[in-house]
């Protein structure tokens, strides 16, 4: 990743990971607000399911992987919520690197993080371990390919019978910038976000569905969440700063083309303030799919 980091007063640095982790929490929070759930209802249910089938006496926990977690706060939110209380789950968040976990000694017991390329077959170790893998917000990682080799690392990982859940955003099908009045345009926003559309097919993301069906998975299907009105600002604000961070890390911080598309977002936050009230409208799409048993 390109370094984004700056000076303050004080002569600290605020480096990339500090605003990584910022946009990542961000993102998950809002996230969790257009969907209003953390893990898929289907899936909740058949691990409650799974719950009851199981002996009595049964030590066995059920498994649940978060990749590309980041800071892990998909993983600990999940370990928190209600939608799974009265299971027993044992968490692992896998990342490329360890700049955003917490420290070792800061996890709740009952979750684990470690590194893994999920671009890679996974260890053995971890053939066929979890009831559930998650993922989300990894279109930067797919840029003009296909999301197969991901598919199929996550294959490896399920167990038979275990769900996948991918969180997701398309910029082909689902971004689009409002107006409180029609008749006002936000042409700075618009070209902002334009640039991202055109800067790699992410066409296969409405396509997941039909992918994960020809890669062997059943009852594969995709919704979109329409966020609130009033959270459609804040969205706004975290893709902003996300065409930012793309713009630097796609085409470098002296390329032309690089820095005409920064030149636009000051302006984009012009038009985003009350004189015009410019948002973009986007509708987080969530995938599930399981693996055979």
């Amino acid at each position: 990743m390109t370094d984004l980091g700056v000076t303050n007063s004080d002569g600290y640095r605020l480096g990339r990971d500090y605003l990584a982790a910022s946009r990542l929490n961000l993102q998950h929070f809002l996230y969790k607000d257009a969907q209003g759930f953390l893990l898929h209802p289907v899936i909740q249910a058949s691990l409650h399911h799974q719950k009851e089938l199981r002996q009595a006496g049964s030590k066995d926990s059920l498994q649940i992987a978060d990749l590309a977690t980041g800071t892990g706060i998909w993983l600990f939110d999940l370990a928190k919520s209600p939608e799974l209380r009265g299971l027993d789950v044992q968490y692992r968040g896998f990342d490329i690197s360890t700049a955003l976990f917490p420290h070792n000694s800061w996890l709740p017991k009952n979750v684990v993080v470690s590194t893994s390329n999920l671009l890679e077959e996974p260890p053995q170790s971890l053939h066929g371990q979890f009831d559930v893998v998650h993922i989300r917000l990894v279109l930067s990682l797919i840029r003009s390919g296909s999301p197969k080799p991901i598919i199929q690392h996550i294959k490896t990982l399920l167990k038979p019978g275990g769900y996948l859940q991918w969180d997701e955003l398309d910029p082909f099908n689902h971004y689009d910038v409002l107006t409180p009045d029609s008749d006002t345009k936000a042409p700075n926003m618009t070209a902002t976000f334009q640039k991202i559309k055109e800067r790699a097919n992410w066409s296969w993301i409405a396509r997941l569905p039909n992918t994960l069906l020809e890669e062997g998975f059943q009852e594969a299907a995709q919704n979109p969440h329409e966020p609130a009105s009033e959270m459609m600002k804040a969205w706004t604000y975290m893709d902003m700063l996300t065409a930012e961070e793309l713009s630097l890390n796609w085409l470098g911080a002296d390329y032309d083309d690089g820095k005409a598309w920064r030149q636009l977002i000051p302006k984009a936050y012009e038009e985003a303030d009350q004189s015009i009230g410019a948002v973009l409208r986007l509708r987080p799409t969530v995938t599930i799919a399981r693996k055979p048993l």
